[in-house]
């Protein structure tokens, strides 16, 4: 295992926004990250997936942060359909996978930058309006809690928009096994290459991002925001291209970043909405 001792967590994040870890561990096995959470029962840990929908309080240190990239990367088709997927795998490693087998169902998620870990906490999908998510196809999900290990049904994780019950309660996702549908591989090939497309023409990757800011806002809000800007001009504001995106040019601050999405919340409540965040705040 790496332990890293005060170590910048910007470049773990996708919008290079970060504190500082005391101890950064890097577990190398699903044996050294069980010895690791044993041994920290009682302490405060943070647990770091891809990075891609987190913000964190620049101005603090965080005593144990584990970051959960190397632990399990394996992949194993059980047959019709079922895979087993450890919580280190890239979404875009499970999509290309599964495919191979003539399986499929997320390929819409080909080009989000997280691991399944962290997509399975978030339920990670498609806008409310196309009701798609990564829980569609879960059958259960391995967790740890508590220094016990035991496996949850689909039903027991409490899915819904964005949501799922591993953001409120002390869970470590270790693996998730999935159902998948058969489908043709040359459908499965387009559906990525549409994707990525998708993401090329609508998705504002100019500059750092975390995605979508709320889970649900105001349409009118945001679109108000993303043609005026009535966030004071810095590092970080709403992208114009992509609404409910915020964008880092590369030196904005967790307290920037903050003030400009409570502008924007106030702005909802204005207008009678209440927007609620969809990206988790380390503070």
């Amino acid at each position: 295992m790496k332990i890293l001792t005060m170590e910048n967590l910007k470049k773990y994040t996708t919008i290079r926004i970060g504190g500082t870890a005391a101890q950064l561990y890097i577990p190398e096995s699903r044996e050294e990250l069980m010895n690791l959470l044993t041994d920290l029962q009682g302490e405060e840990i943070r647990i770091l997936s891809g990075g891609s929908n987190i913000l964190m309080n620049d101005e603090r240190v965080f005593p144990h942060v584990i970051y959960m990239e190397q632990f399990d990367r394996e992949l194993r088709h059980l047959g019709d359909g079922r895979f087993y997927c450890g919580a280190s795998v890239r979404l875009q490693k499970l999509i290309q996978y599964t495919n191979e087998y003539g399986y499929g169902g997320i390929e819409y998620l080909m080009s989000v930058p997280g691991m399944i870990g962290g997509a399975v906490v978030m339920n990670a999908g498609r806008g409310r309006k196309h009701n798609q998510t990564i829980s569609d196809y879960i059958v259960e999900v391995e967790v740890w809690q508590d220094g016990q290990v035991r496996k949850m049904s689909k039903q027991e994780c409490q899915f819904s928009h964005r949501n799922s019950i591993f953001k409120h309660q002390n869970m470590v996702i270790l693996s998730v096994v999935f159902q998948f549908l058969p489908e043709e591989k040359e459908l499965l090939v387009e559906k990525r290459k549409a994707r990525i497309e998708y993401s090329k023409n609508l998705q504002d990757n100019s500059r750092y991002n975390f995605g979508s800011v709320f889970c649900s806002c105001n349409n009118i809000a945001m679109r108000m925001i993303k043609r005026f800007q009535f966030c004071k001009k810095g590092e970080i504001s709403f992208s114009k291209k992509t609404s409910n995106w915020l964008l880092n040019k590369g030196n904005g601050t967790f307290r920037e970043a903050m003030t400009v999405m409570n502008k924007a919340e106030r702005l909802n409540r204005l207008l009678g909405t209440k927007a609620e965040k969809e990206v988790i705040i380390w503070e």
